[in-house]
């Protein structure tokens, strides 16, 4: 079974549509981390929840962040292969599943890219948005010694026994650049797929917020591998 956690926060103009997207797939446990909505999320996904078993419910009430949500969820999570993706509707379902196919073929963390030759971007980010994050892509790759190209993207599967053998600490932003990083330093196989992937409005990401945060997260992160 595929367990998929979805980290939500103020998710009520997507939430509903992107669990309907994943009921055409069979054996996927759904598990919604709500982080401290105001405007309905929780109240959504219990109503689906209580028609669909395969729907979790996990909510908190205390804004805690993206990774410490994914953590939350995946404490939760029965399946053999575990996943995440992004709760505002940028990613479709079914791209996720494509990207959970190359762990039967091998993979040990499948990352989905919005930034190889064949990947597909529907609407982009701001060109703000776009310049600081190719910025911190190069620096995530050459402190992180990973050859990577898109660490944030919000869709990436692996194998259970990957996720036990790791200590993420970041509970914010940089938690997929912490997970990528320390898999690659224990020499996991990491296959990055290109995906479809169309900007949403309401990015939880703020530049002025997050980037110092995130990397803080990175310097530490590369500290420790480097232990």
């Amino acid at each position: 079974m595929l367990s998929v956690v979805i980290p939500a926060h103020n998710e009520a103009d997507h939430i509903g549509g992107l669990l309907e997207a994943f009921r055409v797939f069979s054996g996927v446990e759904l598990i919604v981390a709500e982080d401290a909505s105001t405007d309905g999320t929780q109240n959504i996904v219990q109503e689906f929840a209580g028609r669909n078993n395969d729907v979790v419910l996990s909510s908190c009430d205390k804004l805690t962040g993206k990774g410490a949500a994914v953590k939350r969820g995946l404490k939760l999570a029965k399946g053999d292969v575990l996943g995440f993706i992004d709760g505002d509707g940028s990613i479709h379902p079914k791209e996720l599943m494509r990207v959970a196919a190359t762990i039967d073929d091998g993979a040990d963390l499948a990352v989905g890219s919005r930034d190889l030759r064949t990947s597909v971007i529907v609407r982009p980010q701001p060109l703000s948005r776009r310049v600081s994050g190719s910025i911190y892509s190069l620096l995530a790759r050459a402190l992180l010694d990973t050859r990577i190209k898109d660490f944030q993207c919000g869709c990436k599967v692996f194998r259970r026994d990957v996720w036990h053998s790791l200590t993420i600490a970041c509970d914010g932003f940089a938690f997929d650049t912490e997970l990528i990083a320390k898999a690659h330093e224990k020499g996991f196989v990491i296959v990055e797929v290109p995906i479809t992937w169309s900007n949403q409005s309401n990015s939880k990401v703020r530049i002025s917020r997050d980037v110092l945060p995130m990397l803080k997260c990175i310097l530490k992160t590369r500290a420790q591998i480097r232990e």
